[in-house]
């Protein structure tokens, strides 16, 4: 085996797929696990290098995820009113009814607050003493959702939570990069704040990407071009290319003989650090600038490391500076990205264009796999559009960045020339736009278990080949996919039988029917004005991932937000065949029923022309049953509507397998009478992780223990699915089927 410099791409390799699989422990172990392979290393061996470099790289990893541990706020203080000392790092989130901003604190803690009524002017670097109510990090757990802790333990998020009382702080300001980044936003606000294109052209500068609204993230992620929006390696080496190629012309006419290579490299990099300064040093910009800075070391020091080597070595650095990073969707484009350029560049011949597009479609069909793997989404334009947008941005790209540095020091004319850019910029957006309605524009898919299967078993004969190392090392990257997980029952059930899926979507309900052909959602879940919709980044991502083209049936319970808020959304990204129930021409009526691949459905409230007081006594009651298999869906009915369904249908209408438990396991539903009627084996309570209502109660809670019915909690077991395979039924919890040692509970 030759030494590091010839290995580095089969060490960087293997020490991705070591820090992924640390990653996917349910417990974190000890560093000391380390020590003997480290001693093993100390007598010579084929691959002594290699075997040193993973156990450092291991020990590392679970150093760093320790520290981030004992950092983390502690679940027994989750929902305790603190106070929070320190100052405000990174800029301000202003929103309509709130501001988002995290806090560096005295104690260590890395918060991330929100201040809902009257919350000051906040700028990066003030000081903080507040009251505030927090929480451990902890997101909804839904298969194809966003991973909100994942993102929070990114991110070194140690816990979230809200403002009651501001304590007042008389320290004075801690000045930063970040202050000065605020300063920058401020000052351009004015000349971009009616321009449509003000977001984009924040996002492009400062990182900042508040601004940009949902039509434009939707529009982005069609074409295939959010990537242009997120400073990152595409930005920073477009502008320190041009800093070296600029530097180095001036150098070289210069009378005195300086080494003109070292000054182009110094002057780029300088500028790609200011350039990552600007956009706030974000995950993806750290990524962006060790890449970039490994490369201009290479050419500083004139070695021809080669740009496979060179990738590695930024691959590695990126693991030491922050060994979370590996599990970002941004690390896996962007190294993917340059790889396969690299591999391509060895490959592809011919006139410059017929490279060009050659890079273009082999790029996309390499990045596809990643793209849906993450998002559930990959573009199929962006071969196209991206040929046409990444050359332009070596224009647009330094001419927002020079617009803006020209309105900060000279506001009248600058602000002028920023104007300018922001109308082209948004000429150029319309055809953008207009690509994204194709209808073809985007592909959903789901990565089935047997393709895993099949690229698994590729690679490990591909390693087993008698091939050089660095070609055998191809190998590893065929099995990420199982080092990733594979996603189980995404397949829709065989006729005559139905899967029910009660998703964590925080305080409310969603629950999604399946059988062979059709799809029936019951309930949306909730909506806030903080922007949080459930139906748009829980739900639908989760249709998207079971294979869901179509609602066949959309059934609302009741009219409460926490049901209702989601379904806008829902109708936006889905064609729905029908709609039931609140706010829809077709409202709930005891005795509606139907049959779908033979699973018969069955309407038992509310009763027509009964009067209901309470709102949530009018809500939908849904029995879903085949082949002697039945699911009841309850919504929020409370104790008096139970009666009332219990009195108006025979026992065996009623009895049910599972139970989806009423009102979030309030004190005024789940009465002794519905449960002794229904007689569930099973009940799932869709609820928030720690929710101000203390939902479940106790006394509920003690109602279903003392019948033997096993009770099942989404807070706690994120997305809760029913399935009977042979006939016998099983309930899985998402969050046992993939524990993590960074998540919450």
């Amino acid at each position: 085996m030759r030494g590091l410099a010839g290995d580095i791409r089969l060490i960087a390799a293997a020490s991705v797929l070591v820090v992924l699989l640390i990653y996917r422990l349910p417990t974190l172990v000890s560093p000391l696990w380390c020590v003997p392979l480290l001693i093993v290393c100390l007598w010579r061996f084929p691959g002594r290098m290699l075997v040193a470099t993973l156990g450092l790289i291991a020990a590392w990893t679970l150093v760093d995820a320790q520290w981030r541990m004992a950092d983390r706020l502690p679940v027994a203080r989750d929902g305790t009113v603190t106070q929070v000392r320190g100052h405000v790092v990174t800029l301000p989130e202003v929103e309509p009814t709130r501001t988002r901003f995290r806090v560096a604190g005295d104690d260590g803690r890395r918060y991330r607050l929100s201040w809902y009524r009257d919350a000051p002017a906040l700028q990066a670097g003030d000081c903080m003493a507040v009251r505030a109510k927090l929480s451990t990090p902890h997101g909804s757990a839904n298969p194809g959702g966003f991973d909100y802790t994942a993102w929070l333990w990114r991110e070194g998020i140690d816990a979230t939570g809200y403002v009651k009382q501001d304590l007042g702080c008389s320290a004075g300001p801690v000045y930063s990069l970040d202050r000065l980044r605020g300063a920058a936003l401020a000052r351009i606000a004015p000349v971009l704040e009616a321009s449509p294109m003000r977001g984009i052209v924040e996002a492009l500068s400062l990182g900042v990407r508040q601004h940009i609204d949902d039509d434009q993230w939707a529009v982005l992620r069609a074409t295939g071009t959010s990537h242009l929006v997120a400073i990152s390696g595409l930005h920073i080496g477009l502008i320190a290319g041009l800093l070296f190629l600029v530097a180095r012309w001036l150098a070289l006419r210069s009378p005195a003989r300086f080494h003109a290579r070292v000054i182009a490299c110094g002057l780029a990099f300088i500028g790609a650090c200011g350039y990552a300064g600007l956009a706030g040093w974000a995950l993806p910009t750290q990524r962006a600038l060790v890449m970039v800075s490994v490369g201009l070391l290479a050419v500083a020091v004139e070695r021809e490391i080669g740009a496979s080597r060179a990738l590695a070595a930024a691959a590695l650095a990126v693991i030491v500076v922050a060994p979370p990073s590996v599990t970002a969707p941004g690390f896996w484009l962007s190294f993917g990205a340059v790889a396969w350029l690299i591999v391509l560049a060895g490959w592809i011949r011919g006139p410059w264009w017929a490279r060009w597009i050659g890079y273009q479609l082999g790029l996309v069909a390499a990045l596809a796999p990643i793209t849906l793997w993450f998002f559930g989404q990959a573009s199929l334009i962006a071969p196209l559009i991206n040929g046409l947008l990444i050359p332009a941005a070596t224009v647009f790209v330094p001419a927002v960045l020079l617009a803006v540095l020209a309105a900060l020091v000279a506001p009248g004319p600058g602000g002028l020339v920023l104007g300018w850019v922001a109308q082209a910029l948004d000429i150029g957006w319309q055809g953008l736009a207009w690509a994204a309605h194709f209808e073809l524009a985007a592909l959903a898919s789901v990565l089935s278990a047997l393709v895993v299967l099949v690229l698994a078993m590729t690679g490990v004969g591909w390693l087993a080949l008698p091939l050089p190392v660095r070609l055998r090392a191809l190998g590893l990257w065929l099995l990420l996919p199982l080092v990733l997980g594979v996603r189980p029952g995404t397949a829709p059930p065989a006729a005559g039988a139905f899967t029910v899926d009660v998703l964590d979507v925080g305080q409310g309900l969603s629950t999604v029917v399946r059988t062979a052909a059709h799809t029936l959602v019951f309930d949306a879940g909730p909506a806030y004005r903080s922007g949080f919709d459930a139906g748009a980044m829980l739900v639908a991502p989760f249709l998207s991932h079971v294979g869901v083209r179509r609602i066949d049936a959309l059934m609302i319970s009741h009219g409460d937000m926490d049901h209702i808020g989601g379904a806008a959304a829902l109708a936006e990204r889905f064609p729905i065949g029908r709609r039931l129930g609140a706010e829809s021409a077709r409202p709930c009526r005891a005795g509606m029923a139907w049959r779908w691949d033979g699973v018969s459905f069955h309407v038992l409230a509310p009763a027509p022309g009964r009067a209901v007081i309470d709102d949530n006594d009018a809500s939908c009651v849904l029995r879903v049953s085949a082949r002697g298999r039945s699911v009841l869906l309850t919504g929020d009915i409370e104790k008096a509507a139970e009666r009332a369904l219990v009195a108006a249908w025979p026992r065996d209408a009623l009895a049910s397998d599972v139970l989806i438990v009423p009102h979030h396991g309030s004190a005024t539903s789940s009465s002794g009478v519905l449960l002794d009627a229904v007689a569930p084996r099973a009940a799932v309570i869709s609820s928030g992780w720690h929710n101000r209502w203390g939902f479940p109660r106790p006394g509920v809670m003690a109602r279903y223990a003392a019948r033997d019915i096993r009770l099942y909690n989404t807070a706690m077991a994120g997305r809760v699915r029913v399935t009977w395979p042979s006939g016998v039924l099983r309930i899985q919890r998402w969050r046992s089927q993939a524990p993590r040692f960074w998540q919450t509970p």
